[in-house]
Formats: C-alpha cells, structure tokens, sequence
C-alpha cells in the first residue's frame, strides 16, 4: 500500500465517526497539555531558584559568627569575647588562594526617620567591595567608597523598599535621614533584587563599615563575612581554607567545634535543584499518566472500528492485501490520532503555560526539548495502543468476515 493512499483512507475511516475520534483526541491533547504545564511548571520552578541562588551573589560563601563570650579575667575583669573580627577577614582574603574577595560585615535592625515618617530595618556596615560580592546594581547615585569608609563619613544608600516606605517613593538621593540618632546623607539606591530565601533584599541600608562599628553601633566584631570563591569549583576548596585558618586564629583544639558557621552556596544549590527535580519528576509522573488515560481513548476507539469494519476488512483480503496490508493500515490510523492529538496539546499546552504565567505569576519554562518529547511519546503512545486492534484485524479470517 502506497503511503498516500494509506493516509488518505486513514482520513476517511476516522472522519466517518468524528465524535468519538474527537473525544480520543481531546483525551490524548489533554495528556499532552498536562505534560508540557507540568514540566514547565517544575523547570520553571528550578530556574527561578537557580536566579534567585545566583541573585545572592557569585561563588559566594557565607561566614557567621557564633554566639559572644564573657569571660573573666585574672583581676576580675569581665571581658566580652568576639569570635569574628576585621582581621579574620582580611587574613580570609589574604591567605586563602581558592578565595577572590571577602567582604566583613555587621548588621542590626535599627529605627530609621525621615522628616515624619520612622520605621524600623536592617542597617548594614560593610566595605565598598561588598557589592560585587553579593552583585548589587546600582539604580541612582553611587555607592560609597574606601575613602567614605576610612574617614567614617556618615553616607548611606538605600535599598528599593527602603525608598517607598520611608520617602514615599521619591528619590532620596542628597536627602538627610537618621538611623538611631545619628544623621545620614542618602548618596545612592540599589537595584531591586526582590526576596531571597525568605529576606528581603531590598528592605535594608548600607553604610560603611567603620561608620557603623565606631560611629553607630559601638561595637569591634562583624556578624558576617561574605565571601566570593576563585570559580564556582574553588568553593569546597575555599570552604575547607578558611574552616582551617578561622580554627587556627581562633585557637580551637582538635575536640572543639567550630565557634562559627560557613554556609556553601554550593550546598545550597544542589539542595534547592533536587527538590525542584523531584517535584518535576512528580508532576511530570501524574502528566504522563493522563496521557496514557489518552492512549486508552484510541485503544477503544480502534477496537470500535475494527469491530464494524469487518466486512470491509473481508473484501480487501479477498481481492488480494495481505495481513501486513492491513496491520499497516489501522496503524496508520492509530498513529494518525496519536499526531493529531499531540499537536492539538502542543498548541494547548503553550497556550495555557504562557496564560497560567500571566495570570499567577509562577514561572512556567516552556523547554523546547520537553515540548518534542510529549509529541513524539503521544505518537508512540497511538501506535501502541494500535497494535491489538490492528493485529486483531490482521488476524480476521476473510472467508469469514465476509459471512459476517
């Protein structure tokens, strides 16, 4: 049988029962749709943890302090023990080779007033550098720099958030604030990097770091430092230097633990990524299933037709096609839904993951690769499910498929 002719009489049985035939390829483009919202669904949930992890700055580790010790001394002097300081950062990014930048940092929630308006927010003191580590843009004005940070100058640049709460939307660039009860002139406004497990990062003010330690919080150790590897494979190898030389500095014996916390983007990223696969592979799981709920729908409706085309099948066995003739062409016809549906859920489904983006706000990643795999497994799906029919009618007796 020639391939036109098949196809053309696949047209012509299928055509002859459109409702059913309709119904089987609502079934199956209803898998396909679900396949492709599912996948994109989960790939798109990966993606934005991945923007969101990479939004937290590159190759980047972050060191926090443990808790402060007191401890007596000899004349009983009660001293306060700090267990991460400026030098320790500055022997971080010194000594370790794996480790390109380190930026110190203390923070505090502090009371912010501008004109009437007050509220309360994250203050951070940290070094001019601390931008390139954690990849803040700049949107207005400019940050400060080394020479702010070592004469202690009282500048402060806010963030997004910051800007609508506290002046109402208006650039506050060269305008005069207090946090606490000193006074700060706004020399710049961050770029928007939204929330980040959990933390707004636009919630927050920077100053630099000596201002802060000496000028308003009166305080000599940082909470934090941030730490930005060589490449992305130097972060183990920088995590395990600067495990190694915090111990040493600190003087902690073999027994004891750790007096600080280092946390491993890397970690972090391999965690986040292997929930986001898991849940891909359970949507896409449940998708797959409808899709061979579909492959049921053309199960029953080839084993319809070839229940009533037995006469027909008698009389092209007995004016010569031969059993492959036949196998070949309710093959044909099962594939042929198995096409139709999959790019009628195609088209559903692109549809629908780009509307359910719009209207939700989730990220729904239509993945090429995912896209052409749905439609080649619904036409395999038509195929096999077209076997048994087809078998069965290539199994017809013609002698008596003509008395019936």
């Amino acid at each position: 049988m020639k391939p036109f002719r098949g196809s053309r009489i696949a047209i012509k049985s299928l055509t002859a029962h459109r409702l059913r035939v309709i119904l089987a390829l609502l079934a199956v483009s209803i898998g396909v749709a679900a396949v492709i919202i599912m996948v994109g669904i989960g790939k798109g949930a990966e993606r934005a943890v991945m923007e969101q992890i990479q939004g937290m700055g590159s190759n980047l580790l972050i060191v926090s302090a443990g808790p402060s010790r007191a401890l007596m001394g000899k004349e009983g002097t009660l001293s306060i023990v700090t267990n991460l300081t400026l030098k320790d950062a500055v022997a971080i990014e010194q000594e370790c080779d794996a480790v390109k930048r380190a930026a110190p940092v203390h923070w505090k929630k502090l009371p912010v007033k501008y004109e009437n308006v007050s509220y309360t927010t994250k203050i951070v003191g940290t070094l001019p550098l601390f931008r390139m580590v954690r990849n803040h843009s700049i949107r207005s004005g400019s940050f400060f720099g080394e020479d702010e940070n070592k004469s202690m100058a009282r500048v402060a640049v806010v963030g997004p958030a910051v800007v609508q709460s506290l002046f109402s939307g208006r650039d506050p660039v060269g305008e005069s604030m207090r946090i606490g009860r000193v006074s700060f002139r706004v020399i710049g406004v961050t770029g928007s990097k939204g929330e980040i497990q959990g933390e707004d990062e636009d919630d927050q003010i920077f100053i630099p770091l000596r201002t802060a330690l000496s000028r308003l919080m009166n305080v000599t150790h940082l909470t934090n430092i941030y730490v930005e590897a060589k490449s992305f494979e130097d972060i183990r190898k920088a995590e395990d230097q600067i495990g190694r030389l915090l111990r040493e500095r600190h003087r902690l014996r073999g027994g004891q633990e750790d007096d600080f916390t280092i946390r491993n983007q890397a970690d972090v990223i391999e965690a986040e990524s292997a929930i986001a696969r898991t849940f891909s592979l359970l949507v896409s799981g449940i998708a797959l299933i409808s899709l061979l709920i579909g492959g049921v729908g053309i199960l029953g409706v080839m084993l319809l037709s070839v229940r009533e085309r037995v006469e027909e099948i008698g009389i092209r066995r007995a004016v010569g096609a031969r059993k492959r003739d036949i196998l070949v062409q309710f093959l044909v016809e099962s594939s042929f839904m198995g096409i139709v549906g999959g790019l009628l859920g195609l088209l559903l489904g692109v549809i629908a993951g780009q509307a359910i983006g719009k209207t939700s706000g989730m990220t729904v990643a239509l993945v090429p690769e995912y896209m052409a795999a749905s439609l080649a497994f619904s036409v395999a799906v038509g195929m096999i499910f077209g076997i048994y029919p087809a078998w069965k009618a290539a199994q017809l007796d013609p002698i008596q498929a003509l008395r019936t």
